[in-house]
């Protein structure tokens, strides 16, 4: 297993080689709520591959489709995720007015007509 100071050497490592607008383009703050939010919407029967944070972690590209995936299948139903880079959680909107993850997560099934699955990761 890798020491702690690997690990940061590591991400380091990684973000070094991201010019400032790849980085700008990242949803990296935000990977563990998209990574979530993926294995979710998987769980609910939308075409989505469910991912973990470890997998957009360390796999900027990855983050960004996954985000996209994400953002489209929301944005089907008039909701939108923020998903900004250094933010602590994802913000979702419904008619410009800011909503909870969970009813983001309840309207979606509602419209969509499907199930929804436990939403705590």
């Amino acid at each position: 297993m890798a020491t702690r100071e690997e690990n940061i050497k590591k991400v380091n490592d990684a973000l070094e080689t991201m010019s400032d607008d790849e980085l700008d383009q990242v949803a990296g703050g935000t990977y563990n709520n998209t990574a979530a939010d993926s294995r979710i919407l998987n769980k609910m029967g939308f075409d989505i591959e469910a991912k973990s944070a470890n997998d957009l972690f360390w796999d900027m590209g990855g983050t960004r489709q996954t985000a996209a995936e994400v953002n489209k299948i929301f944005g089907q139903y008039n909701i939108y995720v923020d998903q900004s880079w250094g933010a602590v959680d994802n913000v979702y909107y419904k008619n410009g007015q800011q909503i909870t993850r969970e009813a983001a997560f309840k309207e979606l099934a509602k419209r969509s007509g499907k199930t929804l699955p436990d939403i705590n990761y």
